[in-house]
């Protein structure tokens, strides 16, 4: 018992933990039970996380808004540490981290501790099959995995196109060209031909060749082998096969005739920037080397063209790689002209595109059009006019918009569409899907949960979010910046929200935000708000200055700034719109670096600033705007 007189104080300090020993629970009490040592271990504790969050910090005309993001960037760093396990949100996944998990945490690493990016891109490389598939889950240690926690082979089809996504950031932010070249070994178990099949099992996870060495590629090779083995496995309207499913996992039932029109257009766009890399990788002296067996799946390259518009001849190209290849590859590699390369692989992708955009465009009674993004498992049209209503994903027009498949009328559309049919303020903006009305056997399982619940028809962050950086892209600043702020308002409304600072992997129809640490959705806004929203971002190296901020973002004040890193720099990059003109109406007039002018090309309403022109060490950047 202790009795405290008027006046004096009283301290308890407390140490809660598991130890190894009771010597060292003694050594940790002798540690921190005082207000020495208290005091030395919060402060520690505030420095690194200050540290933390520091590379990318934005300042804008809403301290609300500035401090938010400073939480957002802690999402990511505690997503790596909990995993898909954070109390009390624990019945997404058993803990760690899955493939597309890996990928996506690097997009906020790129910007936040670059450092050890490179490496930790290559070593993702390991888990890749010889098929075009990869290993699911991530091991104990750097570079080893698993074909899935629960040994099911199952195969998501949109694995193959994140580590592209992922791996352009990279060379755009970092110039590092050269990284492509890297090699790698291959993944391998009894799972083949997309998990179609079983080979022997080998005595280990390292792939083989038929000479008995390790199996290794480039890293374009890794991420051309993903692209192709996806492009030729095609459904009955030419679209890709959905498989086990894609980004939604609970689109699962659909494995014989499921079709992912969404994934579609991603993969489109990946081939493209694979056509151009193959130019710049030559162009840098650097020759491109493929895995001989590979050259069947060129078949434009290499005079053996099939029509792309017959689905069973892609899927036979397909197999007769499988089949050459199930023994391991032979260990020969063909040095391949970039130039031609490059042309079968954009033919390959405005294949794609052309029937994206003419063959899963619908349109309503109502006037309105937007894409179709799937075919269920008897080989149905998933989105249009129903008997139960109108069937509208926001996945479908996410890709389109991003992948460059939807022209500008088309872009105007989806726009309009998804005003009318799935946003709601209320849950934070733009609903997964709208109510399909009847749980569907031959889609998914999430269309047994609620309406409005997780994957059918909540806000589901990371799609908006994704939404918004496409907007973006396409050059719609209102439409983005509508997303992100009906987000924002509804996670930092905590009377509705009920969660920490941050974005949510979704809203329940309460407006409660669940699953703060499971959700990517964190990696995505922060690389939105520094890459197109401040339009601070890489492209080959070069830097690129092209703002897309509402005029309200400067609130009373005419300059805003945001402070991330880039090509080992650490940038603060300060926009002065003294006249407060709106997004559209502006254009970047002036450039200095170090209080010294900078020349500079233009690119639309932004600016391009050549790596070379860039000095060594932090930079502060200031942009002025002016009319266009």
């Amino acid at each position: 018992q202790v009795t405290i007189a008027s006046g004096e104080a009283y301290a308890t300090y407390l140490v809660a933990g598991v130890f190894d020993s009771a010597d060292e629970a003694n050594a940790a009490a002798a540690r921190y039970c005082s207000a020495d040592g208290f005091d030395a271990a919060l402060e520690a504790n505030r420095t690194f996380w200050l540290d933390k969050t520091s590379p990318v910090l934005c300042s804008v005309g809403d301290s609300t808004f500035e401090q938010w993001m400073r939480w957002v960037t802690v999402q990511p760093v505690l997503r790596r540490l909990y995993g898909n396990s954070f109390l009390p949100y624990h019945d997404y996944g058993r803990g760690g981290r899955g493939w597309r998990d890996l990928w996506q945490d690097c997009l906020a690493l790129l910007l936040m501790e670059p450092d050890n990016v490179r490496s930790l891109l290559l070593s993702n490389f390991a888990g890749v099959r010889f098929d075009g598939t990869n290993a699911t889950i991530i091991g104990t240690e750097p570079g080893s995995f698993l074909a899935d926690r629960n040994s099911i082979p199952r195969v998501w089809m949109d694995h193959g196109a994140w580590p592209v996504l992922t791996v352009k950031l990279y060379v755009d932010q970092s110039g590092d060209l050269a990284f492509l070249n890297e090699t790698q070994r291959y993944f391998t178990d009894v799972f083949w031909a997309r998990a179609k099949d079983r080979i022997p099992a080998s005595s280990g996870t390292v792939l083989k060749t038929q000479k008995g060495d390790d199996a290794t590629g480039t890293v374009f090779e890794h991420m051309l082998l993903q692209q192709l083995s996806v492009f030729f496995n095609v459904g009955d309207h030419n679209c890709l096969l959905l498989e086990g499913a894609d980004w939604n996992d609970g689109l699962d039932m659909a494995y014989d005739r499921g079709e992912s029109v969404a994934f579609t257009s991603l993969y489109a766009s990946n081939l493209l920037w694979l056509a151009e890399a193959a130019e710049r990788l030559e162009a840098a002296g650097t020759p491109v080397e493929l895995a001989t067996e590979l050259t069947v799946l060129l078949d434009r390259y290499f005079g053996s063209a099939i029509d792309y518009a017959d689905p069973a001849a892609k899927r036979a190209l397909l197999s007769r790689y499988f089949a050459s290849t199930a023994q391991g590859p032979g260990g020969e590699k063909t040095q391949v002209d970039a130039k031609r390369l490059a042309a079968d692989l954009r033919e390959k992708a405005e294949d794609l595109f052309t029937r994206v955009r003419e063959q899963e465009w619908v349109e309503d009674s109502a006037g309105y059009g937007w894409f179709n993004g799937y075919y269920d498992n008897t080989g149905k049209r998933v989105e249009g006019e129903a008997a139960s209503g109108v069937r509208m994903t926001l996945t479908g027009q996410v890709f389109s918009l991003l992948s460059g498949a939807a022209t500008e009328t088309q872009v105007e559309r989806v726009v309009s569409a998804a005003d009318h049919y799935l946003y709601r303020e209320e849950v934070g903006g733009y609903r997964l899907n709208t109510n399909f009305g009847e749980g569907s056997q031959d889609l998914g399982r999430c269309f047994a949960f609620a309406y409005g619940h997780k994957e059918n028809g909540a806000m589901f962050s990371h799609m908006a979010v994704m939404y918004a950086y496409a907007l973006y892209a396409r050059g719609r600043t209102q439409a983005g910046w509508k997303v992100l702020r009906a987000m924002y308002n509804a996670a930092a409304n905590f009377e509705r929200s009920r969660m920490y600072p941050g974005v949510p992997e979704y809203f329940e129809p309460d407006g409660r935000g669940v699953y703060c640490y499971l959700t990517g959705s964190a990696s995505w806004y922060l690389l939105t708000v520094v890459t197109q929203m401040f339009g601070v971002r890489g492209s080959w190296g070069d830097l690129i200055l092209a703002p897309q901020l509402a005029a309200e973002q400067w609130g009373s004040g005419d300059t805003v700034a945001i402070a991330t890193s880039f090509a080992g720099r650490q940038l603060r990059v300060e926009y002065e719109n003294e006249a407060q003109l709106e997004a559209g109406t502006y254009t970047v007039t002036q450039v200095a670096v170090n209080g010294n002018p900078v020349e500079f090309t233009r690119e639309g309403d932004g600016v391009r600033i050549a790596a070379e022109r860039l000095p060594a060490g932090d930079l502060a950047i200031a942009v002025e705007l002016g009319p266009k």
